[in-house]
């Protein structure tokens, strides 16, 4: 008609679906897109990993604790069996390092350790010995004894100035000896001899019960044939519990110890 304007013209197939394909997104669901080729980038280089640290005890779950604890327990016990039966070390010798530990004996009682020491290393005196260390004792002197005479003078200068006493001066009661002493010793002549060995303080010691008494060096004796190896007093036999034939061990005493009985030392027997 006239006055009108032409009616639109249809769309044709071809150019509704270029329209459609324009309005669809290109990630719409249930088609697949047809993205533009991307262009190939180098591959981002990795950053270097860092150590990764040992999971802490509040970061390791309940049973892999569980787990290191046992692991850790019996590590600890297999340990300390082998250090059981592991048998000591052995030097070159073959002989066990623990066997070289010196075994301290017992301590020995007072008196004991006092006959040790007499008997050791004591019978010798600015290099001058004793006649012997120990033998047999005699008793002599005082009026029962009627082996010499009333006149008869020590065989060593014991008094005053060195004069020699007579033997029944002697106080039985108090504390001398009689040994058959070498006056020749380090050159000595025998009056030097005589007058080194006289008043000598000499100690006697009973092995039986291990009493000591102090003595003093007075006469020359007893006689080889009386198989005796020193004489002493009655009051010096009487202190130790000896008589005569008994058997006593025989030392040269300290010259400032004085005269008598040796006294135990305390909590000795």
């Amino acid at each position: 008609m006239m006055g009108k304007g032409k009616p639109a013209p249809r769309e044709t197939a071809k150019e509704k679906k270029t329209s459609a394909k324009k309005a669809a997104p290109a990630n719409a669901p249930g088609k697949k897109a047809v993205a533009a080729p991307q262009s190939k980038k180098a591959p981002t280089p990795r950053k270097a990993q860092k150590p990764v640290p040992e999971k802490s005890a509040a970061a390791t779950g309940p049973s892999e604790r569980a787990r290191t604890a046992k692991a850790e327990s019996a590590d600890t016990q297999t340990k300390q069996a082998e250090t059981q039966t592991t048998p000591p070390a052995s030097n070159s010798t073959g002989e066990s390092a623990v066997h070289k530990q010196p075994v301290q004996a017992p301590p020995a009682p007072a008196g004991q350790r006092q006959h040790e020491a007499q008997a050791a290393g004591s019978e010798e005196l600015e290099g001058v010995r004793l006649p012997v260390a120990a033998g047999k004792v005699g008793v002599f002197g005082g009026p029962r004894d009627r082996s010499v005479k009333p006149d008869d003078k020590l065989g060593l200068p014991t008094g005053r100035h060195y004069q020699f006493e007579q033997f029944r001066t002697l106080n039985p009661k108090s504390y001398y000896c009689a040994m058959r002493w070498e006056y020749r010793q380090q050159h000595m002549s025998t009056e030097e001899g005589k007058r080194w060995w006289a008043n000598k303080k000499i100690a006697v010691t009973n092995p039986a019960n291990n009493k000591t008494v102090v003595v003093r060096a007075v006469d020359y004796g007893p006689h080889e044939n009386s198989g005796l190896a020193i004489a002493i007093s009655p009051g010096a036999a009487e202190a130790i519990g000896v008589e005569a034939g008994h058997e006593v061990v025989i030392a040269f005493a300290d010259e400032k110890a004085q005269l008598g009985p040796v006294s135990a030392p305390e909590g000795s027997s």
